[in-house]
């Protein structure tokens, strides 16, 4: 089932631990999904914001932690972020609840 509801400012995020298992590798973070096997690499900013979802945290909190460890501007950083969790939204990384 796919799941179509909208991810806003207010929507409470939080990691799929019971389908992925995530290890850091440097700076960067390996997932295992434990259903499939498959593995999944992410860069360093997408280990930021898995570390940062390890409890839940609205998108507008989440974007605010985002801005102040990267240089990005709030626009900018609520897009890339936004488009981060619709392509992990497929895989279920991250669970979202409204």
């Amino acid at each position: 089932m796919k799941d179509n509801s909208l991810i806003t400012m207010n929507t409470l995020i939080s990691r799929n631990e019971t389908k992925f298992l995530a290890n850091a590798l440097g700076e960067e973070l390996v997932m295992m999904n434990m259903e499939n096997g498959d593995f999944i690499s992410m860069n360093k900013v997408g280990a930021d914001i898995w570390k940062l979802c390890e409890s839940p945290i609205s998108l507008d909190q989440l974007l605010q932690k985002l801005e102040n460890l990267y240089d990005i501007g709030p626009e900018q950083c609520r897009v890339e972020t936004t488009q981060f969790f619709e392509n992990g939204r497929e895989l279920k990384m991250f669970l979202f609840n409204n």
